[in-house]
């Protein structure tokens, strides 16, 4: 197996399940372009650890992985409950109150929360499984009423859809993390949490002007989804976080929800990833449902550059079947529907403006011929997304003079990431292209190939050329 045979990104969360031995070469082996470490579990020595293993494994693989870091952002959780667990019933009444109180009511571990709440505003806690409802509030205290009761536990996570809790992002925690990202050459940040792009520029405060990761919004707050045009500008990429979003938004319209992120990030040429729930089964079982299976396959379809695993990967019993089921239903879909989506692609844009007329023209060109490759010399990750966009059936080679495009192009579908040296002279892209294409047979000497230049002096493409490959 080697990384061109799919073209749909697949992200992997690291945790103890990918520290066995081999375990992290099987799943470079089988596919994980983009290693994610979730920063709201474990220490920062463990992450680093982690992250060097991977970079040295992926090294000996002769693979780009990027790693993508996730903060926790302003989570809200319950304190510890006196006896660990409490069953909350229908139409009683409960209240909360700071985590350091000494009363009845269910402790808070963060205080702004209950701050912030309002009388009417829906509470859900228990990754939904329990509502409230708030009726009343006084200083450090507010009384709800229990509309769907259930088993809540120590640290169960709340849910506060209908709250504004701006300026929460980043947290003091979360900064702690930025700086360790940026120590250790991480290539995309995952912001949780995110409300409006001003969420965004707050982050972007907290990093290097050089160099910086680039930033990848999480929608996963019904906030989000009333600012996600203005929220897409302002990232660099896009996750759809069903987790979260599926406590904060009815989860019949989560299929609808994701098909509209991932429409929206392909129009704004912003890489987006699928998250959550991909292979929930395959945590403790060795084969993935029928369910799961047509899940991943309608991602792909939706146009998503990226599927991930969280538990699967991290502390599941089968990471690298996890990968490998992704990597099979993932070729099977693009074999099968990739010729029509690329066509589907042409036709939508055709006769809109918002095309750039050259990347339009190059992946006409594949369409109508035998082309083997596009290769495309980027300055930034969005040149690369807007070729990308199109779903060309032929490879795009994009050649990069930056370290930090290089990496970050590990989450763009379809795109295969080649680095030259920034003194590289014009002709070095195409000969380093068809190398690379040589050694995987994926073309021939001689083969048509289509020239793409994305010098950076002006937005999009600025030259094409059709050109046979070199002797």
């Amino acid at each position: 197996m080697t990384l061109h045979e799919h073209r749909t990104r697949i992200v992997c969360t690291l945790g103890p399940s990918t520290d066995a031995s081999n375990v992290l070469s099987e799943m470079v082996s089988e596919g994980m372009s983009v290693a994610r470490i979730n920063m709201s579990h474990g220490q920062h020595t463990d992450h680093a650890q982690r992250i060097a293993r991977l970079r040295e494994v992926a090294r000996h693989a002769g693979h780009s992985v990027a790693i993508l870091m996730d903060l926790p952002g302003p989570k809200f959780r319950l304190g510890r409950l006196a006896k660990g667990v409490l069953v909350l019933g229908a139409n009683s009444t409960i209240c909360l109150a700071g985590a350091k109180s000494r009363s009845e009511c269910l402790p808070v571990r963060h205080a702004e929360l209950l701050d912030a709440l309002r009388v009417g505003e829906s509470i859900f806690l228990a990754d939904g499984a329990v509502e409230l409802c708030v009726v009343a509030k006084s200083p450090g205290r507010v009384d709800c009423d229990v509309v769907i009761g259930g088993t809540v536990r120590s640290g169960s996570g709340i849910n506060v859809p209908d709250s504004e809790l701006s300026g929460l992002v980043p947290t003091a925690d979360d900064v702690t993390h930025l700086a360790f990202a940026v120590a250790q050459q991480a290539d995309w940040i995952g912001v949780s949490f995110v409300q409006t792009a001003h969420d965004l520029e707050r982050v972007r405060a907290h990093l290097p002007v050089r160099g910086a990761p680039l930033l990848m919004a999480k929608i996963e707050k019904r906030r989000a989804l009333a600012e996600l045009d203005s929220i897409i500008d302002a990232a660099d990429g896009v996750m759809v976080a069903r987790g979260d979003l599926g406590v904060e938004t009815d989860l019949a319209q989560i299929p609808l929800v994701q098909k509209r992120i991932i429409t929206a990030a392909n129009d704004r040429l912003r890489p987006v990833v699928t998250a959550t729930q991909m292979l929930e089964s395959m945590v403790e079982q060795p084969h993935p449902t029928r369910a799961e299976v047509s899940d991943i396959a309608n991602a792909v379809l939706d146009g998503t550059d990226a599927v991930m695993l969280s538990a699967e990967s991290a502390v599941g019993r089968h990471p690298a079947a996890a990968v490998r089921v992704l990597r099979r239903v993932i070729a099977a879909t693009e074999s099968e529907y990739g010729a029509r989506m690329a066509l589907g692609r042409l036709r939508a844009r055709a006769d809109t403006s918002t095309s750039d007329p050259v990347i339009f023209a190059a992946c006409q060109f594949v369409a109508r011929s035998s082309a083997s490759a596009i290769i495309a010399e980027v300055s930034d990750v969005e040149d690369a997304v807007a070729i990308a966009s199109f779903r060309p059936t032929a490879p795009i080679i994009a050649v990069t003079r930056s370290e930090t495009v290089y990496r970050g192009l590990a989450m763009v579908c379809g795109v295969f990431p080649l680095a030259i040296d920034a003194s590289a002279d014009q002709n070095e892209p195409v000969t380093s292209a068809a190398q690379w294409l040589y050694a995987r047979g994926l073309a021939k000497r001689g083969d048509r190939a289509v020239a793409v230049s994305c010098s950076g002096r002006a937005k999009g493409a600025d030259a094409l050329r059709i050109l046979r490959l070199p002797e």
